[in-house]
């Protein structure tokens, strides 16, 4: 819709849905003036009856005319599309206010006088709304109220003239729905939940529960569901205590009699509302003028004069104790339950909270692995289409975007809903990263650099902007954010020779000549807020200190500001996010203790665990296994604050430790003789390729460098070719191969502007399993080597990590949370059979998504086949959210200004 034209109205914005429509902002292009434009759902648009009863009902409507009621101009029709079209009001919803927490008594008097004064003025014409609720009040920036959707249910659904129980309203969970629209279930008064005719003593019940929610910042009637909801509407009563001290008894007075459940006993007129609370205003928060009179003596003057200051000064005392600051409020704490639970890939911060508080997003885990969004003034969160295995979502700063990574590619799509739009080619894995005001996005890349790119540009060129400095032994730049002081960054900074997250460094860069300087030692995943502060994740804690960005130092020591949140002791990341309005949110927890595990699964899929002894940590990931070639040990890259490969050996149970170059090893592979193994070797900003001697009789030999990370995958059957995978800015993923021993050097196999990755050499070396994505999504294939022809596609549904059978007469690979088998003949052309699963992958065995990990190895008997067993961590199902939590920062911890 966006960028279309309906009749003589431009549509440029989508500024949200429900049940009656979804609503564009649009310029009308006759009158030069902007609307708001709400097209009609097709089931209703294409209805004669409703329709033509809605056509008369908008006569009405449009007749309204009044500064409390946002105008109606019209119903038209354009392509087929009924659309209506209204004022624009600009600013927030009261909805929107309300998540804030409760308003000053004074400003929930104002704001419900006006909503009184709107209603009156309908009601005076007959026109009844029956759907008052926050989300339908707009107050503007200067502080006028506008009641949205005014009379719509009616225009919409009809009129109901009699309790018939066969045209209650039906009442779903996501409330929405065109069916629905008599009313929305914590709002419905009992007459309308009980089907029966309604009159304007809905719209009382309707401003009751408005003028509660205000002056309280609690719905007047709640529950987990809507039928608990809807008893509570017809059984229960507000909770009165919940008021404020310092409301007027005459309100209390009024709000009680707008919530009569009975209609007879009911306020029968919102005027007496509205009269009511414009003479509390008048009486309890503005001063009446003095008048002296001519005939007082001139020698008495000063004494009046006296006096009249005096009164104002009380009179500003007592307004300053009625209405207290903004800033002021409460911090408010309350959940968030999740459709499907947050992902368990805990490496990642996998939620967060747009700048403005008013939206969420969030990466659901396995199986439905996706992002879900959510305005929080709505009552669901919504899967988002498109963003399959997106990890780290943020926020643009407008709030109308939300970025992620996925398939190793830096993604975003509009919060409103529309396609997704691909930033940069391959990049890699990724952490997280931060959306700039600038519109640059800047991340993490390959566990080691910062980098930056355009937010608006699709195939934007990366850019780095620091890398680890080997002076300090630095090997990874995590979590960054570009700080409000131009040129600067915030990150978290690895060495290599620290045991957990809690020993790394928080330092802050300045890109102009990318020098860092160490701001904070012993913490991670470090947040400069507008308060002053950074604040940081360590040991399971929120700690706070005062930074002084002029001077890049702290300026006190650092004070724990909230216990309970969870951290991952391995990446460093603590599971928080705050917003630039102060609303915090965070995943409750401790540091992670778990630790992983290995599984042999038969071709049943029959589980048989392998306990491994403790090692040097109490906590610990593994991932890609590699068999030996005898079968009785299995190499893995054990995942800490520093990543080694360890090896197990099946006769001892022992667990060794291999590898301790003092930064990152991963992705070991044996050579077919089993007396060496090959991975890929971090010690600084450059990955390199290296074999070491299992023994130990020797040190790692580098093997294959270069500028680009590469990662071994297979060995020829005779030992001499190593088949690996370079990660290239421009190409993306490539297939390489080259020899360890001679002379030989390394040639690309295959290298396009696709992603090639996975290889396998056959057992007979005459063929190369490997995955691609020139498809549009990754698929299977196999080709010949060294020739890379007679090219076959061996999946249909999708496949990752081919892994040949020990004989070459089956190949194995990943489709989803399948093990799929697919029969083989390599003399004298390779031919495949159709795929079959084998078993399915149960939830608690890790399934990574590309390099430079891998999920699974096949052991030398082709029966069974060694997969990781993740630590269990409970499934996160609920965000904690602390709205105005800046206050309770500063109590906690002063910034001394």
């Amino acid at each position: 819709m966006i960028g279309t034209t309906l009749s003589h109205y431009q549509i440029t914005e989508k500024l949200g849905q429900g049940g009656m429509g979804e609503v564009y902002r649009a310029e009308d292009t006759n009158l030069s003036r902007q609307v708001a434009i709400k097209v009609l759902p097709d089931e209703f648009a294409h209805d004669a009856e409703r329709l033509a009863r809605f056509e008369r009902e908008a006569q009405v409507l449009a007749s309204l005319n009044h500064p409390n009621i946002a105008t109606l101009y019209g119903l038209e029709e354009s392509d087929g599309k009924r659309f209506i079209v209204m004022e624009l009001v600009e600013g927030q919803t009261l909805a929107h206010r309300l998540l804030k927490g409760p308003l000053p008594v004074d400003e929930a008097l104002d704001v419900c006088r006006q909503i009184a004064e709107g209603l009156e003025a309908a009601h005076e014409k007959g026109i009844i709304h029956r759907d008052l609720k926050p989300a339908n009040v707009k107050v503007t920036p200067e502080g006028k109220v506008k009641i949205l959707d005014f009379g719509l249910a009616k225009a919409f659904q009809g009129e109901m003239s009699a309790p018939d129980v066969s045209k209650s309203p039906t009442l779903t969970d996501q409330m929405t729905h065109a069916s629905v629209i008599l009313g929305t279930a914590g709002y419905m008064s009992p007459e309308q939940a009980k089907g029966k005719a309604v009159d304007r003593r809905a719209d009382i019940w309707g401003f009751g529960c408005v003028l509660y929610e205000c002056l309280t910042g609690t719905r007047a009637f709640q529950g987990d569901t809507i039928t608990e909801t809807v008893a509570s509407i017809l059984k229960s009563e507000p909770d009165w205590t919940l008021l404020p001290a310092e409301t007027p008894p005459s309100v209390r007075a009024v709000l009680k009699q707008c919530l009569q459940k009975d209609p007879k006993e009911r306020l029968h007129d919102i005027a007496d509302a509205r009269i009511e609370m414009q003479d509390v205003t008048l009486r309890d928060f503005e001063i009446q003028p003095v008048v002296a009179s001519a005939l007082i003596r001139w020698r008495l003057l000063p004494w009046i004069v006296a006096l009249v200051m005096l009164l104002i000064a009380v009179a500003s005392t007592v307004k300053s104790w009625r209405q207290p600051e903004k800033a002021q409020l409460p911090a408010r704490r309350f959940s968030v339950s999740l459709p499907e639970p947050l992902s368990s890939n805990l490496h990642y911060l996998n939620f967060a909270i747009s700048p403005d508080s008013m939206q969420l997003a969030y990466f659901a885990s396995y199986p439905n692995s996706r992002l879900y969004h959510r305005f929080l003034n709505e009552q669901e969160f919504k899967p988002i289409a498109g963003t399959e295995r997106g990890q780290s979502p943020l926020f643009s700063p407008d709030g109308k975007w939300v970025g992620f990574f996925a398939d190793g590619r830096l993604k975003k799509v509009p919060t409103a809903g529309g396609p997704v739009v691909t930033l940069t080619d391959n990049i890699g894995p990724t952490i997280g990263g931060d959306w700039g005001t600038d519109d640059s996005i800047f991340f993490e890349l390959l566990w080691t650099n910062i980098a930056r790119a355009d937010a608006l540009v699709a195939g934007a060129t990366v850019e780095t902007l620091f890398t680890p400095d080997a002076k300090n032994n630095e090997r990874a730049l995590l979590w960054p954010q570009r700080l409000p002081t131009d040129d600067l960054f915030l990150f978290t900074t690895f060495a290599g020779n620290i045991v957990s997250a809690n020993d790394a460094h928080i330092v802050i860069g300045r890109v102009r000549d990318r020098s860092t300087r160490t701001t904070l030692a012993g913490g991670t995943c470090g947040r400069y807020l507008p308060t002053g502060h950074l604040v940081y994740g360590y040991d399971g804690r929120l700690m706070a200190v005062p930074l002084k960005l002029s001077r890049v130092r702290v300026q006190e020591n650092p004070r724990p500001v909230l216990n309970g949140v969870l951290m991952n002791p391995n990446t460093g990341s603590a599971h928080f996010a705050v917003s630039d309005t102060g609303d915090l949110v965070y995943v409750p927890g401790s540091m992670i203790r778990g630790r992983d595990s290995l599984v042999l699964v038969d071709r049943n899929g029959k589980q048989q665990s392998i306990n491994l002894p403790r090692g040097e940590s109490e906590s610990h990931i593994i991932d890609s296994p590699s068999v030996s070639p005898d079968g009785l040990r299995i190499a893995v890259h054990m995942a800490k604050a520093n990543d080694d490969i360890h090896v197990y050996d099946f006769s001892s149970g022992a667990l060794t430790r291999m590898t301790y170059e003092g930064g990152d090893e991963s992705s070991p592979l044996w050579t077919p003789d089993g007396r060496w193994l090959a991975y890929t070797s971090a010690p600084g900003p450059v990955l390199h390729l290296v074999l070491k001697r299992v023994d130990g009789s020797s040190q790692s030999e580098p093997i294959f460098g270069s500028d680009h990370p590469r990662y071994a995958c297979s060995f020829s059957p005779e030992g001499n070719l190593l088949a690996f995978v370079e990660s290239h800015p421009k190409t993306k993923l490539d297939i390489w191969t080259g020899p360890i021993t001679g002379e030989g050097t390394p040639k690309p196999f295959l290298k396009t502007e696709y992603s090639e990755s996975s290889p396998g050499f056959s057992p007979d070396g005459k063929w190369v399993a490997y995955q691609s994505d020139k498809s549009g999504r990754m698929q299977v294939y196999v080709t010949s080597y060294p020739e890379a022809k007679d090219e076959k596609q061996v999946s249909q549904d999708g496949g990752t990590e081919p892994r040949w059978g020990p004989f070459g007469n089956e190949l194995f690979y990943l489709s989803g949370n399948r093990l799929m088998s697919v029969d083989t003949s390599l003399n004298p052309t390779f031919r495949a059979g159709k795929s079959s699963v084998l078993f399915m992958v149960e939830p608690g065995l890790y399934l990574t998504e590309g390099l430079p990990l891998s999920s699974y190895a096949v052991m030398p008997d082709g029966k069974r086949f060694v997969f990781i067993k993740q630590s269990q961590v409970n499934p996160v199902t609920q965000l904690c959210i602390v709205t105005n939590w800046f206050e309770e920062l500063k109590r906690l911890c002063p910034t001394g200004k």
